[in-house]
């Protein structure tokens, strides 16, 4: 039995120390180029560290920080329990 496909939500809506994948930056190309560059690009795995302003992730051993307006562009898939 499969689990159903979880869908992507933004990475403001979720809670801190929350794992999952990038999906998708709804964000212009030169955004989401800087966001690449910093590591944070589809289907990189992350950890949030702090939401808020600004919402801090962690991939890998690298935390970046990106504000509330740019969190909320950035569709995520969330891990399961035990997930990254």
């Amino acid at each position: 039995m499969s689990l159903p496909p979880v869908r992507p939500v933004a990475l403001s809506s979720l809670p801190t120390g929350a794992h999952g994948r990038v999906h998708e930056p709804l964000l212009d190309e030169e955004s989401t180029s800087l966001l690449h560059a910093l590591g944070l690009s589809v289907s990189r795995r992350f950890k949030l560290c702090k939401t808020g302003e600004p919402c801090i992730v962690q991939i890998g051993a690298t935390r970046i920080g990106v504000s509330r307006a740019v969190a909320a562009r950035i569709l995520v898939v969330p891990d399961g329990p035990g997930g990254a």
